[in-house]
């Protein structure tokens, strides 16, 4: 049983949702864990085990987990870090942030469901900041929870227009009906790391520096086909997307390949004579031999 308390408080990452920091905290989570453990071996040791062997396996996991509890600068950071995350919630649940999206950009059509939602997220931003400009405590010695709650007043204040409304009207030639342009970047940030798994998957290197800096710049927006709103702008279904792709350069085929555009603007002459030894090129480019060559 006390093998079994352990390894349940190394398997703390189960306590996240795979959502990434800082949705995630994995070491605020282990340290929950440890206190949960620590109370149960306590609890345990308190009613006296029969078995002596049983107790003092016990009383050392207790010994381990102990400065968990007792080591003062490490419980003041974890009631630092339990403050902000409490405090990123309540900005997270007043945003309605979705992370992990499933690595294909949304369609920007916005529909009656997502005005509502981004009526009620305004609603709620504002009655978030509302509380906490009451909650902000003007002086004494809770310095941290005024500097966590300026950072969050300050973002919502930069960026406030953007978080809760960024509607595009477009006139009836151009489709019409209202686009939603994304409030934040989890939508392109989830992209890339769509992007990068499948490129680790592909490659099986963990650094992906060289291999990003190969990669195409228009090689993202093949991901675009993906999307059915992209695809009918561009040929209109993906059966048709061989004819689009043959149709780029139909005009002068000529000029399909860098190779036939090279060939058409260079003078080869000079290419043919560099592969001369140096003393017959002196011969051959003298202007004697020119002369000579005239009759």
């Amino acid at each position: 049983m006390v093998r079994a308390v352990a390894q349940w408080v190394l398997n703390y990452p189960t306590d996240s949702n795979d959502e990434g920091f800082p949705f995630d905290l994995p070491y605020l989570a282990f340290h929950r864990r440890c206190s949960r453990a620590l109370r149960a071996a306590e609890a345990f040791l308190r009613s006296g085990p029969s078995d002596h062997k049983v107790e003092r396996l016990v009383e050392r996991l207790h010994r381990t987990l102990e400065p968990v509890r007792g080591e003062v600068p490490f419980a003041r950071t974890t009631l630092v870090l339990e403050r902000r995350a409490r405090l990123f919630a309540e900005l997270r649940q007043a945003l309605r942030l979705r992370t992990k999206p499933d690595g294909i950009l949304p369609s920007p059509r916005a529909s009656p469901e997502e005005l509502a939602e981004l009526q009620d997220i305004e609603r709620s931003v504002k009655k978030l900041t509302t509380s906490l400009r009451r909650r902000r405590p003007e002086r004494g010695p809770a310095q941290d929870a005024r500097e966590a709650i300026d950072v969050v007043l300050a973002h919502l204040e930069r960026h406030g227009p953007s978080l809760f409304g960024h509607l595009i009207s477009l006139p009836e030639a151009s489709g019409g009906g209202v686009r939603l342009v994304d409030r934040t970047n989890l939508a392109l940030e989830g992209f890339f790391g769509a992007m990068m798994h499948a490129e680790r998957r592909r490659s099986g290197r963990k650094n992906l520096g060289q291999d990003l800096e190969h990669l195409p710049g228009a090689a993202p927006l093949a991901h675009n086909l993906t999307c059915t709103d992209y695809v009918e702008i561009v040929c209109g279904s993906l059966d048709d997307l061989p004819r689009a792709f043959a149709q780029l350069d139909a005009a002068d085929r000529r000029f399909a390949l860098p190779v036939r555009n090279r060939a058409l603007s260079e003078d080869f002459s000079d290419v043919l004579g560099s592969s001369m030894p140096r003393a017959d090129r002196a011969i051959v480019r003298s202007d004697k031999l020119e002369e000579r060559m005239n009759p």
